[in-house]
């Protein structure tokens, strides 16, 4: 039994940024050194919000610890190791027992939030090109995801093609876009086709939207700023994916590849459910040439994944255990680096190894087309 994480992280260096205030001033986000008198690396956005570097490379450190606030101050130089260097990176897949990852942004997660298309165009660029140099190392144990600059069409398609070119192997799409021109809208089919026709995942992941409260009233607060917005973050996503079901898209582009990340799956069974009630409820709300019923494009169209959830994985097969990808969030401080193995364990008791390959090596591995003779043979020894 191997494992692959399809659900981990980069964080971006400064590099990434470099050279984007002289090109666009104040609208362009920047790293800062100790911020309105805080200690540490800050990536500071347009509208002042301001995203500490430290907090996302500290996996395996705990936030009731004082000492790991010690580590966030330092910011860049307190992150772990393998975040910025590949080569130490493949030493840490081997210290969780895993072969490799697939990895999303972290800083630019929040960029999506940049309203000027010119600015995130640029940015994207360089977050591209830097993705495809790192995992240049080890080409089928990282699989850095590239970002496109979503909601401009022609300019995501561009960056996609080019990307693609230099290695970059999926994409991430905000999981939220403005509900005046929601996912369905015509205008997003030259980009769904393009997507389809390079064979390229997009995934929505969590905290990545093109607003920071993600379609969420104002008394639930944000995503990653309340209680309320972060237990009830996974409807933002749900919000996209009725869209593009019930909206057509995935019957016109039946071979697109769509993720949802990062939201976990305790609730996606009882969504797909509800979603096929509520379209024989509503006809008139979905468009009139779907061939299926809503879940059965979910399970044809979309995969979803988990860390350690226990009660999703026990929906395993009303969700389809083909659609399950499994992911330890590495190196944010959710990670359950190093320990991923005992907790799969725990997430996975009970669970047959033929479902337990399938929903952390075989389902990534066919969808990421990734070469199995590249990566470690045999066990790995966490």
């Amino acid at each position: 039994m191997r494992y692959y994480s399809c659900d981990s992280h980069l964080v971006e260096p400064a590099e990434v940024f470099e050279g984007l205030d002289t090109r666009f001033g104040e609208r362009a986000p920047r790293i800062v050194m100790g911020h309105k008198g805080k200690p540490g690396e800050f990536l500071v956005l347009p509208n002042g919000v301001s995203i500490s570097v430290g907090r996302f490379g500290i996996a395996g450190n705990r936030l009731d610890d004082p000492k790991t606030y010690e580590k966030i101050a330092l910011g860049y130089a307190g992150v772990n190791p393998g975040v910025l260097d590949p080569v130490k990176r493949l030493d840490d897949q081997k210290r969780d027992g895993i072969c490799g990852e697939v990895m999303y942004p972290s800083l630019n997660m929040l960029t999506y939030s940049v309203t000027d298309m010119d600015v995130l165009n640029a940015v994207f660029r360089q977050h591209n090109d830097w993705v495809s140099n790192y995992c240049s190392v080890a080409p089928e144990r990282l699989i850095g995801i590239g970002c496109l600059p979503i909601p401009d069409v022609n300019a995501a398609i561009k960056e996609m093609t080019r990307a693609s070119k230099l290695g970059v192997r999926g994409f991430m799409i905000p999981g939220h876009v403005s509900p005046d021109r929601p996912y369905n809208h015509p205008d997003y089919d030259p980009f769904w086709a393009a997507a389809q026709e390079m064979d390229r995942p997009l995934t929505m992941h969590i905290f990545a939207n093109t607003t920071f409260e993600a379609g969420m009233p104002a008394h639930w607060g944000t995503p990653g700023g309340t209680i309320k917005g972060y237990t009830l973050s996974f409807t933002t996503v749900v919000n996209s994916m009725i869209d593009i079901i019930c909206g057509g898209v995935t019957e016109r582009f039946p071979r697109l590849k769509l993720i949802l990340s990062e939201f976990e799956i305790g609730w996606l069974a009882h969504i797909l459910h509800r979603m096929d009630h509520a379209a024989y409820r509503t006809p008139h709300l979905a468009v009139d040439y779907l061939t299926m019923k809503p879940s059965d494009y979910f399970r044809r169209n979309f995969w979803a994944t988990f860390e350690d959830d226990a009660i999703g994985v026990r929906t395993r097969h009303e969700i389809g255990i083909d659609r399950l990808l499994w992911g330890n969030d590495y190196p944010h401080h959710d990670s359950i680096w190093p320990n991923s193995m005992p907790t799969l364990d725990e997430a996975l008791a009970g669970v047959p190894n033929e479902d337990r390959q399938k929903m952390c090596w075989d389902n990534t591995i066919n969808l990421y087309n990734i070469d199995e003779s590249q990566l470690p043979q045999g066990e790995i020894t966490a």
